[in-house]
């Protein structure tokens, strides 16, 4: 097909035109034919998914690449939030993890060619953004489960497929040139891709590699509040009388630029061999590696209840205004620290046998290896300069005509003069994951009512290893409490650029940074030990740590976890007529065993000691590392049941019930424990529990499609989840020390239904006069309910079902003649994120709508040039903590316009 005419397939996929695929077996899954997605033309490429999406049993949505390493959009997330019912989350705008009717990215399986792939993350949810979407030719989202289908997603099964050699016969290549533009940056960087294919005659021997590098630059402003202190009660005047009774104070306010840069580099490599008629022998290579390194520029102000002098609240007991005291309580920090860094690498291996003895007999063999790392070691620095406001009574307000609040009555935040040293600690983690994975799948067909018999066996072994590292305490707060004095050449001005911070007038858009290595070298020299809270202590503790502010090992907050899971399944279809009405049904058991081993270290506290001159922060001492170690497992079986009755050629109807699980995230079956530390009132203890069970789930789907012409369709479809065994975290209170602390771990403990339904509806305006008849849009929209709702009156509410939101899609696109352009508007409703985020209160997400453009022009048949606009109306997303008012963070990510040109042969 011409280069113009598969452009507007992939547009049109990506924009959300469902491609429902039958649930078949995992081995189905894995070897999704790839003819199944290049087609001839736009008409024709709509014809064949409404001809599958007719024959499907279950509830499978695609979307596809219109040519080997063109896929919709340059992001795969951002693609796949287009299929009705998924949604995004976004790390510094882009796509990073996927959300499917209300089920965040823990509930998601996510494999590639059927294979599970490790991830970077601390838990088993996966990124999206390490893979290039150049590698990829479809990807396939399974909302109903079946006997065959990999356990692990409540909410979906997602299979990213890359292209394979004997996609196309012969010697193919294509590739493309192009630059990326930032506008938070105001830079362009390069994007490039290569592939090149070859298949001999008769397709019995193909060898594929592909390469890709991408880079972008990126500059976000971010205002933000470290969580909402509640319950507080604050004495104006010290006499012992509470003035102002169960108040929410921001624990701090602050503002920051995130300065990044971002680069991709991947690669796969695949071989296929056929030997002889009835073996087919597969090979699979994937590398990614993804890196982003930042700095962060901050400036900020934290808050201590204690120190406020008079205060008024609203009526959700908010405080909408304070002012504090003139004892310089109140300082101006300014720090430098970084987003938690990404050094990652992925890795694939794999080989796949299919041998059919028989026409109707088919057993496939599926071997895969994966490893992720992560190298994160000191990559997180907390580095903090500041200056009293000494005589001054700072003076807060929530400015609800604002977009954010904002201190005044405080010292000019350029002033070098006034700049001290204080706080200077380097932390990160090294993270790696390891997974193998053997799968036997079978198949046996038969005429008849019953046509098919499928069966195989399953076996996996993950393991996950957090390594902590954290600058030793003593050496961290050597400084705190705002003492040592600095260099001039030290500090310089930091300039973020506008007017305005994000349309705030009263927040500053200047304010003091420094180089973090030539401070840190500074806080090793005579000059600045002689000024540390305890010179002969620091010192000594400053050589122990090898001279620096290097991060140590840090046992408490490290610690492995190892899976080990099984699985067998037997599925049996059939197929008949009703009358006149064909059907088909799949009736299976899928059984499943897990066993788990986690390993951490447990140390207690041993003190916790005020810091002279600062109220923000408890020095504290730990007991010697002791290893523990804990043992869980369990079993369950998964029945699953669907159909498909062809009421007329138009009206076709399906049902689908099932039993599904999802693991606990590794992040919450760990030993690690951490405290914070925060005074006043804000002690926590957190930690994980290996014995938590998996999430359960009942679940029930029936739809109906009418197909108005083999081009155009509408559909609609409900969806019913009963979900057992909900992790919810347990706060307990503890007294350590003689400190009251909560202590917050995960616990089983809840049950909720999620239930919902989704519209879709597309068309291909063929009928309208040329050149009109190029025009088609496409639309979808989700709604989702629960059982339970978030209510921020009830303070002591300790479970919700969370990321629960509706959802919707629209998109118009035009083909015609070399012309392709698409505008896809993507809207996802408000929803609570976690139920206890920052200082143990709700995190809530405000809605948000985000409108993109795209468009090539065919120069010739090989030959094309494009572009892609993102987030073109600069839409800036924002949390909140129970009430909109308690803002938590406010982030301007920017547009992104990527443009060049692509060539294939």
């Amino acid at each position: 097909m011409t280069g113009r005419k598969a452009f507007i397939v992939s547009l049109m996929a990506g924009a959300g035109f469902a491609v429902s695929m039958p649930a078949h077996a995992q081995s189905d899954i894995a070897e999704t034919p790839n003819d199944d997605i290049v087609v001839t033309g736009t008409r024709a490429s709509l014809e064949r998914a409404l001809d599958i999406k007719r024959e499907a049993v279950g509830v499978v949505d695609s979307i596809s690449a219109e040519d080997i390493g063109k896929f919709p959009d340059q992001n795969v997330a951002e693609s796949l939030q287009r299929v009705p019912g998924v949604s995004i989350d976004r790390s510094q705008g882009e796509g990073r993890f996927i959300t499917v009717r209300g089920f965040g990215p823990e509930f998601n399986t996510v494999l590639l060619n059927g294979r599970v792939l490790a991830t970077d993350n601390d838990g088993r949810e996966f990124s999206f953004d390490i893979l290039p979407s150049e590698l990829i030719s479809g990807a396939d989202v399974y909302k109903s489960s079946s006997a065959t289908l990999q356990d692990g997603g409540i909410g979906s099964t997602v299979n990213i497929r890359t292209a394979r050699p004997t996609d196309r016969s012969g010697f193919f290549a294509a590739g493309s040139l192009g630059g990326k533009y930032d506008s938070g940056s105001d830079k362009v960087t390069p994007t490039a891709t290569a592939l090149a294919s070859w298949s001999n005659a008769d397709d019995s021997f193909g060898i594929l590699g592909s390469l890709v590098y991408d880079k972008r630059k990126s500059r976000v402003k971010r205002f933000s509040t470290d969580g909402w202190v509640v319950n507080q009660n604050l004495d104006f005047d010290k006499d012992g009388t509470v003035d102002l009774a169960g108040v929410a104070v921001d624990r701090g306010t602050g503002q920051a630029v995130d300065t990044s840069t971002r680069e991709r580099i991947g690669g796969t490599l695949a071989i296929d061999f056929r030997p002889s008629d009835t073996v087919s022998i597969k090979l699979d290579g994937l590398y990614s590696q993804y890196k982003v390194n930042s700095i962060t520029n901050a400036m900020g102000y934290f808050s201590d209840p204690a120190d406020i002098i008079s205060a008024t609240a609203n009526e959700n007991g908010t405080l909408t205004h304070y002012v504090r005291s003139n004892t310089g309580s109140l300082a101006t920090d300014n720090t430098i620290s970084a987003l938690p860094p990404r050094d990652a690498r992925t890795f694939q291996i794999a080989g796949n046998i299919e041998w059919t003895p028989s026409d109707r007999t088919t057993i496939v063999t599926d071997l895969s290896w994966s490893r992720a790392t992560n190298d994160g070691r000191d990559g997180v620095p907390v580095i903090v300069i500041g200056a009293r406001n000494t005589g001054l009574n700072p003076t807060w307000d929530l400015q609800a005509d604002q977009s954010t609040p904002a201190y005044t009555n405080v010292f000019p935040t350029t002033d070098v003069a006034r700049a001290r040293g204080h706080f200077a600690r380097l932390a990160g983690e090294d993270i790696s994951d390891d997974v193998l994975q053997l799968r036997v799948d079978g198949t046996q067909e038969f005429d008849g009512t019953l046509s098919a018999l499928k069966f195989g066996v399953l076996a996996s072994r993950r393991k996950k290893v957090t390594d902590a590292y954290e600058t030793p305490g003593a050496v961290f707060c050597g400084y705190c409490g705002y003492n040592v004095t600095l260099p001039a050449n030290l500090t310089q001005i930091f300039d973020s650029g506008g007017k305005t911070f994000l349309g705030s007038p009263n927040l500053p858009t200047k304010w003091l940074t420094f180089d973090p290595e030539a401070l840190l070298a500074y806080y090793t020299t005579d000059a600045a030990i002689a000024q540390a809270n305890n010179p002969a202590g620091f010192r000594a503790a400053l050589a122990a740590n090898g001279g620096g502010y290097r991060g140590v090992f840090n046992p408490q907050a490290s610690g492995s976890v190892r899976e080990k899971s099984f699985a067998a399944y037997l599925q049996a279809e059939f197929e008949g007529d009703a009358g006149n009405m064909p059907w088909t049904a799949a009736i299976g058991g899928r059984w499943v065993y897990t066993r788990l081993d986690a390993k951490g270290f447990s140390q207690q506290l041993l003190s916790l000691t005020a810091i002279p001159g600062d109220a923000t922060f408890l020095d504290y001492e730990l007991s010697d590392p002791v290893a523990v170690s804990a043992k869980n497992d369990y079993n369950y079986f998964l029945p699953s049941l669907s159909a498909r009755l062809n009421i007329t050629d138009q009206l076709v109807a399906r049902l689908a019930g099932s039993r599904t699980l999802t693991r606990p995230t590794l992040t919450s079956l760990g030993l690690n424990e951490s405290y914070n530390l925060r005074p006043p009132a804000s002690f926590f203890v957190s930690g994980g529990n290996p014995a938590l069970k998996p999430y359960l789930a009942w679940n029930a789907d029936v739809g109906l499609d009418y197909y108005f012409s083999r081009s155009s369709y509408a559909s609609i479809a409900g969806f019913y989840k009963k979900v057992d065994n909900f992790v919810s975290l347990v706060t307990q209170p503890r007294e350590i020390l003689g400190y009251d602390f909560f202590d917050t771990r995960p616990t089983n403990a809840q049950s909720a239904e999620v239930y919902g339904f989704e519209v879709a509806a597309q068309a291909t305006l063929d009928f309208l006069p040329s050149p009109f008849d190029g025009f088609g849009f496409s639309a979808n929209y989700t709604k989702v309910e629960s059982s339970v709702t978030f209510d921020p009156s009830l303070s002591a509410q300790v479970f919700n079902v969370e990321g629960l939101s509706d959802s919707a899609n629209l998109v118009a696109f035009y083909e015609k003649g070399p012309v392709q352009l698409r505008v896809a508007y993507n809207w996802r409703e408000g929803f609570l994120r976690r139920t206890f985020g920052s200082e143990g209160q709700p995190e809530n997400v405000n809605g948000y709508g985000q409108i993109d453009l795209s468009g090539s022009f065919a120069v010739t048949d090989n030959v094309s040039i494009f572009a892609e606009a993102v987030n073109i109306g600069n839409k800036r997303s924002r949390s909140y903590s129970a009430y909109q008012e308690r803002i938590l963070t406010l982030e301007e990510s920017g547009r992104r316009i990527s443009f060049g040109v692509r060539a294939s042969f």
